[in-house]
């Protein structure tokens, strides 16, 4: 069983073909695609016929936007299935993802947690420590840690662009902003 092999279209030893322009008798060297959807069916055109073709010829033409957008997207994918980055093990789930983080941070009732409206450091330091669910005493080495948990967490590429998430990182920021500031802030008092 063997394969036939295929010819390329630019082989010119070939016997030679006409133009495919009906009024043209000059050698058809030049391949043109005869539409989007068969683009390996090939017009044979003389170098001006198939200049004047491929001026006219329009990919898109009778497409409407959403279509020409789904052609594009697949085209920068190479047609290749996709995902946002961090969600490829919601694909496989078929469901809606939910982070989990085993500390009950994300727990309904903490999401939209703001600084307390009193400008008292210690209550904006309880806040700050409960924003991040931390608890005394507190160490600096700590704290880098679990906000670099959180932040890997809700960084915006993990959670495709989630505003909620996005919302949640703003506040784990000013906290983890506070507190920093209250360990330098003790230490440059030592």
């Amino acid at each position: 069983m063997g394969r036939t092999a295929t010819r390329d279209p630019r082989d010119h030893a070939a016997a030679p073909r006409l133009c495919a322009h009906p009024e043209c008798l000059e050698e058809g060297l030049h391949p043109a695609p005869k539409s989007r959807d068969r683009l390996r069916d090939y017009f044979w055109f003389c170098k001006q016929h198939a200049r004047e073709y491929n001026a006219a010829w329009d990919y898109c033409r009778g497409l409407g936007q959403s279509d020409i957008d789904r052609i594009i997207r697949q085209d920068t994918v190479w047609g290749r299935p996709t995902w946002p980055l961090g969600m490829q093990r919601m694909a496989g789930q078929g469901g809606e993802f939910r982070m989990k983080d085993g500390t009950g941070f994300f727990s309904e009732d903490d999401t939209k947690a703001e600084p307390p409206p009193d400008d008292s450091p210690i209550g904006t330091e309880l806040w700050a420590m409960r924003a991040l669910d931390l608890a005394p005493p507190l160490t600096l080495t700590g704290l880098k840690a679990r906000y670099k948990e959180l932040a890997k967490l809700l960084h915006p590429d993990v959670n495709g662009g989630d505003s909620e998430a996005e919302e949640r990182l703003k506040r784990i920021n000013l906290a983890y902003a506070t507190l920093r500031a209250n360990f330098t802030s003790k230490a440059e008092a030592s």
